[in-house]
């Protein structure tokens, strides 16, 4: 019955030295576990802040940006355009160019409106202009033939 007694014994003692394996194993794996998932969440907090500071950047640039044009137009209505700056030339020469381009072309506009108003052309809604075609095409003139793929087997 010793022997019996001392197989007991040293069993439970394994068993128990087991348990506390497993119990640190565990607590370790925990630990670990923590530690990621607290770093995960620094880093996911840290990506957030980047990503807005990021945006509030790009806006404040576009801010600045805006203000550069002001003063560019402020400077450019209230400059001497005969005799700008030297530093200034080629960008007065674009803006000139640029001006001269959209006037010429709102002057195309207008004289093809007019040429339109003259012909008996009026800027017509779209839904008229496909209506009257429709009607037009409704004298038969035109056949439809209908084709049909046979599917690749």
């Amino acid at each position: 019955m010793a022997d019996y007694n001392e197989l007991i014994r040293s069993l439970k003692a394994a068993a128990g030295g087991f348990a506390d394996i497993a119990r640190d194993l565990a607590g370790a794996a925990g630990d670990k576990a923590r530690d990621l998932a607290g770093g995960a969440g620094e880093k996911a907090k840290a990506l957030a802040k980047l990503a807005k500071l990021s945006m509030e950047l790009n806006s404040e640039r576009d801010s600045l940006n805006e203000a550069y044009a002001e003063v560019g137009k402020l400077y450019f209505e209230t400059a001497d355009k005969t005799a700008p700056g030297e530093m200034y030339v080629r960008a007065f020469d674009r803006v000139m160019l640029s001006l001269a381009a959209i006037e010429r072309m709102e002057a195309e506009l207008t004289e093809l409106r007019a040429c339109l108003n003259e012909a008996g052309v009026s800027d017509a809604a779209f839904e008229d202009i496909v209506d009257a075609a429709e009607a037009e095409a409704a004298d038969g003139s035109i056949e439809v033939e209908i084709t049909e793929d046979k599917p690749e087997e």
